[in-house]
C-alpha cells in the first residue's frame, strides 16, 4: 500500500521517523495517535509531547544546556523522542500506547531517562527497559540530576558508557506498521 500524506506525519525535530496518524493501542482498538501525542495546541490534554518540550522540568533543561552547547557532538540527540509500542512484542503489565524517551541518541541505539526517585515507579521502568532492550535500544538512567553532585559523578559515566557503545547506522523505526487506516 502505498503511504499517503494523510496516513502519517512526521515531527519538525525528528524529520527521519514517520509514524502514523492511527495506531493500536494496548487493547488493539485503532486511535488517533497524532491528536494523542501531537495535539492542537489549545488542547486540555497534560502528557503530550508539546508540553514535555515546553514545560521542561529541571533536569531535563540541565541536559538541554549540554546538548545546546555542542557536549554531545556529532551525535544525534532528540528530545521526548516517541516509541509507539508494537503489541506483538507487548510485555505483561505493559501498560500505555507509547513511550517518549526523555533522549535518544539513534547512532548508539541508545535513551537517556532522566528520572527522580520520588516521581517514578521502578517497576514500570523494568517493564519499559525490558520492551526496548528487545528492540535494540539501550536505556541509560540518572536519577536526580537537578543535584550538583549527581552532575559531577553521572555525567562522566554516562560519557564513558557512551564511549563503550559502537556507533552504528540509526535504529530504524517502522512505526507506520503499527497503524493505517
Amino acid at each position: 500500500m502505498k503511504k499517503k500524506e494523510k496516513d502519517y506525519f512526521i515531527f519538525p525535530d525528528i524529520p527521519e521517523v514517520m509514524y502514523p496518524v492511527w495506531a493500536e493501542n494496548e487493547n488493539g482498538k485503532l486511535c488517533n495517535f497524532k491528536t494523542i501525542i501531537y495535539p492542537n495546541p489549545r488542547s486540555a490534554k497534560k502528557f503530550t509531547r508539546r508540553n514535555q518540550l515546553i514545560h521542561r522540568s529541571l533536569q531535563a533543561k540541565i541536559f538541554d544546556a549540554f546538548i545546546n552547547i555542542g557536549y554531545f557532538n556529532p551525535l544525534i540527540v532528540y528530545k521526548e523522542f516517541p516509541i509507539i509500542i508494537d503489541n506483538s512484542l507487548r510485555l505483561p503489565n505493559q501498560e500505555g500506547m507509547y513511550y517518549l524517551a526523555d533522549y535518544a541518541f539513534p547512532e548508539l541505539r541508545l535513551f537517556v531517562e532522566l528520572d527522580t526517585k520520588e516521581t517514578h515507579d521502578q517497576n514500570k521502568d523494568k517493564i519499559r527497559d525490558d520492551y526496548l532492550k528487545q528492540i535494540g535500544i539501550t536505556v541509560y538512567r540518572i536519577n536526580n540530576l537537578e543535584k550538583p553532585e549527581t552532575q559531577r559523578k553521572e555525567f562522566p559515566k554516562l560519557i564513558e558508557f557512551m564511549k563503550s557503545l559502537k556507533i552504528q547506522k540509526p535504529i530504524t523505526f517502522n512505526f507506520y506498521k503499527y497503524g493505517g487506516k
